[in-house]
């Protein structure tokens, strides 16, 4: 036995020795020196005091670069119960600009404009005002928001030093979320651009643990439900993995079943909505999250269409299942401002359990002549706009306010389904939680697409889905009023296509060639052609 281990330690330096060669001829003395400290670094123990030394000196040099900054970071910011009036949001907003009126003149780089208070920055302005969303949610939020975005759209977050409001106002967008997300203390994230964004963020933090914790698997796989949204299958084509799907139980809810047959050895992570965007149907979460536990998985769930209503509907005393940061197993969610928190495009926040987790997140390159770099998200340069028109939609709102909202769109919405499902030859999908729903036809004579492209002639912009065919409805603060309307244009369309079959040309038979073509990657090819040629 003794033999044997000398005989193993001796191949073992030899091998080490040959590395170390070959590191020194292809890098020199700093490669064979890197190489080595690597290897020290990783012994048991002696990274965790490396750990621990890195955090303390980051930490001491972080209090000190933000001695003066109104963040404080350990105190957790809720959404204010009752919205703040325009007078305080907007004089807050002021002294944070003025606080950096010197910036601009005394930086070189991450702000790169012209004329500050000539012509092209008005010109600038009012194009974003023109092209603002308008929510009339409030007297004075519409005005905030173009106001904010004009104040901040030439900040850049590439450098959180530069620009302390930028900080201010991601870090209190991002513990506001959380909070309402039912998550604790220790919860951080990133505010990203959109829904995508955050989706690509959670994925890539957990290929980046895999990679850390389980080396071992080399093809890694993401499972979710089919009704999971595409911007998982974008991060996986991006990051090297693949997605698989399980099929939805005749309620169009993810199956709990199906989803543990589907985990296997390459299983890195797992996934759910609430909702799902198709039909507006809560995926069992707490239940996924036992399964998480179970098979100790990372469990995401995507909240990008419903994290802005659902915590609203709980409040005002709705049947709405859990599906937060409550349910266990859950370490990451994702939440669009930009949807049902009503600020403008691109705003959407990543919230991870801890931070131990969102660091696998971050991208950081130590050897650019430029300097160290880091960046928390998928994008370098981020505007200054969104971030600040989130904070000052969510402090104006506040949570009062959300909550009147919600009412009205569950109000109207129930209004709509009712309305929907007394309509001959068409049904709602499933049981829908919030404020959106599908629906599909009953009856071999009425063809829900052909549905869809008669309401397109009257006027609506339709959204049309398939697996099984049907029609998505998100109804939006605009809509509140509508409901006579719109009930008698779908019921007219109805009658209009009853017994018509889908005529070429139109969406409908569109839909239905793509369907009936047995070869998917001809679909995809069919579908990468269309946007070639749109943006041509």
């Amino acid at each position: 036995m003794v033999a044997f281990l000398e005989v193993i330690g001796t191949i073992s330096l030899a091998l080490l020795l040959w590395n170390m060669l070959v590191e020194f001829q292809n890098g020199g003395t700093r490669a064979v020196v890197s190489q080595l400290l690597h290897k020290f670094v990783s012994l048991p123990g002696v990274n965790t005091l490396v750990s621990a030394y890195i955090k303390d000196e980051v930490v001491g040099f972080v209090n000190k670069m933000f001695t003066d900054d109104a963040v404080k970071r350990s105190v957790t910011v809720s959404i204010p119960e009752k919205g703040l009036p325009y007078e305080q949001v907007m004089q807050e907003l002021k002294e944070l600009k003025e606080g950096e009126a010197d910036i601009g003149n005394k930086v070189f780089a991450y702000k790169y404009m012209l004329d500050p208070d000539g012509k092209m920055q008005k010109l600038q302005e009012e194009a974003i005002m023109m092209f603002s969303e308008q929510h009339d949610v409030s007297a004075n939020h519409q005005q905030l928001v173009e106001i904010s975005q004009a104040m901040f759209m030439n900040e850049n977050a590439l450098n959180p030093v530069a620009f302390p409001s930028l900080r201010k106002f991601e870090l209190e967008c991002i513990s506001m979320t959380a909070s309402m997300l039912n998550a604790d203390s220790r919860a951080c994230g990133s505010l990203t651009s959109g829904g995508t964004e955050s989706v690509l963020m959670a994925v890539k933090a957990y290929r980046d643990m895999a990679r850390k914790y389980k080396p071992h698997i080399k093809n890694p796989e993401i499972l979710a439900p089919i009704s999971i949204h595409p911007a998982f299958e974008k991060a996986a084509m991006y990051f090297g993995l693949n997605v698989v799907h399980t099929e939805l139980t005749a309620k169009y809810a993810a199956d709990v079943d199906k989803l543990e047959q589907g985990i296997t050895s390459n299983t890195i992570m797992l996934a759910a909505s609430a909702p799902s965007y198709p039909h507006g149907i809560i995926d069992p979460i707490e239940a996924i999250g036992k399964l998480a536990l179970k098979h100790n998985l990372p469990f995401h769930v995507d909240a990008c269409y419903g994290g802005f209503m659902l915590p609203w509907l709980d409040k005002l005393g709705m049947d709405i299942p859990r599906f937060d940061f409550r349910c266990d197993g859950v370490t990451s969610m994702s939440a669009d401002l930009h949807k049902f928190g009503y600020t403008p495009k691109g705003a959407s926040i990543v919230v991870y359990k801890t931070e131990e987790i969102r660091k696998h997140q971050l991208f950081t390159y130590n050897a650019w002549p430029g300097g160290l770099f880091g960046s928390t998200t998928m994008a370098g340069t981020r505007s200054g706009a969104a971030m600040a028109a989130a904070w000052v939609t969510l402090k104006h709102l506040g949570q009062d306010g959300y909550m009147k909202i919600a009412q009205k769109l569950q109000d109207t919405v129930k209004i709509l389904i009712d309305g929907a499902n007394s309509i001959k030859g068409i049904e709602v999908i499933g049981r829908p939680v919030m404020n959106c729903f599908a629906i599909r036809s009953t009856t071999e004579q009425l063809h829900i697409l052909v549905v869809a492209d008669e309401m397109e002639k009257k006027g609506w912009r339709m959204e049309r889905q398939q697996l099984p065919d049907s029609i998505h409805f998100s109804i939006l603060p605009q809509h509140i009023g509508q409901e006579k309307t719109l009930l008698e244009s779908l019921s007219a369309a109805c009658q209009a296509s009853w017994d018509v079959k889908p005529k070429a040309g139109q969406a409908a038979a569109m839909y239905g060639m793509i369907a009936k073509i047995p070869d998917q990657t001809i679909v995809d090819d069919f579908v990468k052609e269309y946007f070639s040629k749109v943006y041509m």
